[in-house]
């Protein structure tokens, strides 16, 4: 080993010259095993030494610098790729090292860096490698494998890199892994012939197969996670996949879409209760039917604007729902994600935690602070489910969504709306950990913005939290039943339709729709827009114009639906929604004034004109808005017009 550091420590004067003879000499035919194992083990080594998580990236080191010149991509990849006859165990921890060599490698680099070492990384086949490692008789390479996928889609740039066909095979993979069950690792780890993996895993030889056995459990969980951070990466990039690549993945593979629920609804497992595997998949799910960061579902923006956006943006994503909408028991699914995270008893998730060090060997115990995150993934899991009703409600007449399908997601909207204590009033533990997962919103950047410290221009995957996402996706159901004049037709039903979900009941939907209750819960809703709004102001205040942007775009989209189903029930509710008219033209501009500070003049155009637009149809009797908030909005509309380079378009002016 003292060879191996001195050729690592040459002077930088002669890395250029050693390095390649190294690396050469690593890939001699034969060579021998404990020689590999030796050299791999230091090289990712020194790379883990040179990176410490939490502490932004220094970039490459001249070290590294010097391996990526002498081809160290090309040489680790070689390594870990060979099939040698009859290997011994140095050829496996060989192999190991160099694909975790690479993994470290990559962490440590910036940005630029880790783009250029992951353009390698694919030029020289490591997403196949990674794929056919999935098979391979050892759990720590299928582990590895899993872990060099995460790290290259979501500490790199993966997704922009690789083809919809891959990225769908990518997905699919990680999704029958996540859902293998640990009992491979289990075995291998407990067997005298494969347990020599646990030294490798948790650190320490000669450990017993009655301690080993049990953490191969925890070993695969970790592993599951990553499975899906990995598929999540491909997604969650800035600036985001258009929808054409999102729908391209869903034409390929479509069945990603059972995998992904299948995965949603997986049981906490004790080995591993802190587990976000089942809230990841959700996201994955959102991320592939996410609507485009310039556009607010529901949102008139202007006649050419509008016919754009259907010719091209949603007639797109409507061929994504439509596949979504195909699939078997496509609702049932989403109903069930739903009722398997209401159903979970968090008494037992407590249990779970107390008894995981003992009987499954955590290397660190679980604290409060990691309980609670637990109700944090919950909440995400939750407005995901209600991110995806809305989605669906926008295209179904066109994905040929029965009423009964609606009809069987009313009470997931309506639950979603209600009001929760707040921390101002008195909690007990019950209530405490309900605000934690009712308050939970997303607003995420691709993990390597976690690790780089650097933050994006486009932060791609924002849902807003329960108090608005609920009444969101009730409002937008209501708004389908409107259309199709069912409101009287539910009430005077004297037994439930035909294939309702068994999770609701007549009763139920009668109540949920009957006008006493669509009254109040309008008014309800026209208060969150408002206190939404307020969100976006405070956080304008704080500077963080990203999330005030999405502030208002997601009052703007419950404001807007509320709008519809005013217009479809011509008047009945107006009372109710008087000012939502307004708050929607406030909430547009506002979100355009966002847009503009941070020089995205498209969505700043979008959104200024929707807020023209929407000025010039409130009704009079309704609360009008000021002449100054429509000048406000014409000028941001020129400003960004001359920003892209446009001719002037005719935006709609107060009537």
């Amino acid at each position: 080993m003292n060879n191996v550091n001195a050729v690592l420590d040459s002077p930088p004067s002669e890395l250029p010259k050693v390095l390649p003879r190294l690396f050469a000499k690593l890939l001699e035919p034969n060579q021998d095993a404990v020689f590999l194992q030796n050299y791999t083990g230091a090289i990712k080594s020194r790379f883990r030494s040179e990176y410490t998580p939490g502490d932004g990236v220094p970039g490459l080191s001249t070290l590294g610098k010097a391996c990526l010149a002498s081809g160290i991509v090309r040489t680790m990849l070689t390594i870990t790729k060979q099939k040698v006859k009859c290997p011994s165990r140095e050829h496996h921890i060989a192999g190991h090292h160099a694909l975790d060599s690479l993994v470290q490698f990559l962490q440590t680099g910036t940005l630029p860096e880790r783009r250029s070492i992951l353009e390698e990384m694919v030029r020289y086949d490591a997403v196949n490698i990674c794929l056919e490692k999935l098979d391979n008789g050892l759990c720590f390479h299928r582990h590895l494998a899993v872990s060099a996928l995460r790290a290259m889609a979501g500490e790199s740039f993966l997704g922009e890199n690789i083809s919809p066909s891959t990225a769908a095979d990518i997905i699919y993979a990680m999704c029958q892994f996540t859902l293998e069950g640990p009992a491979s690792f289990v075995q291998e780890m407990a067997s005298p012939a494969t347990g020599w993996q646990s030294q490798m895993i948790m650190g320490s030889q000669g450990m017993k197969p009655e301690r080993s056995g049990p953490y191969g459990c925890r070993y695969y969980a970790m592993a599951q996670e990553s499975a899906l951070w990995a598929a999540h990466g491909l997604l969650c990039r800035s600036p985001p996949p258009n929808r054409q690549f999102c729908l391209d993945i869903l034409k390929k593979k479509p069945e990603v879409l059972d995998l992904l629920f299948d995965c949603a609804v997986m049981d906490r497992p004790a080995w591993y209760p802190e587990m976000e595997t089942d809230t990841i998949a959700c996201e994955v799910l959102a991320l592939l039917f996410h609507y485009p960061l310039h556009i607010v579902p529901g949102v008139s923006m202007s006649p050419a604007i509008d016919a754009a956006f259907k010719v091209q943006e949603w007639k797109t994503m409507g061929q994504s729902l439509a596949i979504l909408t195909s699939r078997k028991d496509w609702a049932a699914k989403i109903i069930d994600v739903w009722e398997k995270v209401k159903e979970e008893d968090w008494g037992k998730i407590k249990n779970m935690f107390d008894r995981v060090q003992k009987e499954y060997y955590t290397q660190n115990p679980l604290d409060e602070k990691a309980f609670q995150q637990i109700f944090s993934y919950r909440g995400i899991s939750r407005i995901v489910i209600l991110r995806l009703i809305a989605t669906v409600t926008h295209a179904a007449d066109r994905c040929g969504v029965t009423n009964v399908e609606l009809e069987s997601f009313l009470h997931i909207a309506y639950e979603g709306s209600f009001k929760i204590k707040g921390s101002a009033d008195h909690l007990n533990e019950k209530d405490a950990y309900t605000l934690i997962e009712r308050s939970e919103e997303v607003f995420r950047s691709p993990l390597y913005t976690v690790t780089t410290k650097q933050a994006v221009d486009d932060v791609p995957e924002h849902i807003a939290d329960e108090s608005v996402m609920g009444p969101t996706a009730l409002t937008r159901l209501l708004v389908n039943l409107a259309q199709r004049n069912v409101f009287d037709v539910i009430q005077g039903l004297t037994k439930p339709p035909k294939d309702l979900s068994f999770t609701t009941s007549l009763q139920h939907i009668q109540q949920i729709t009957h006008p006493d209750v669509i009254s109040r819960f309008l008014k309800i809703a026209l208060q969150r827009v408002k206190d939404r709004c307020e969100t976006g102001r405070r956080r304008t205040r704080e500077n963080d114009l990203d999330y005030a942007r999405v502030a208002f775009t997601s009052a703007a989209e419950l404001a807007a639906a509320l709008v519809a189903f005013d217009d479809l029930t011509r008047g009945k509710y107006s009372e109710e929604v008087h000012g939502a008219r307004r708050e929607l033209v406030l909430s547009l501009g506002n979100a355009s004034e966002m847009a503009m500070r941070k020089t995205q003049y498209q969505r700043a155009l979008n959104f200024a004109l929707g807020a023209l637009t929407a000025a010039g149809r409130i009704p009079a009797g309704d609360l009008p808005v000021d002449s100054s908030v429509v000048a406000k909005n014409q000028r941001r509309v020129k400003q960004a017009q001359e920003a892209l380079g446009l001719p002037s378009l005719p935006a709609s002016p107060p009537q």
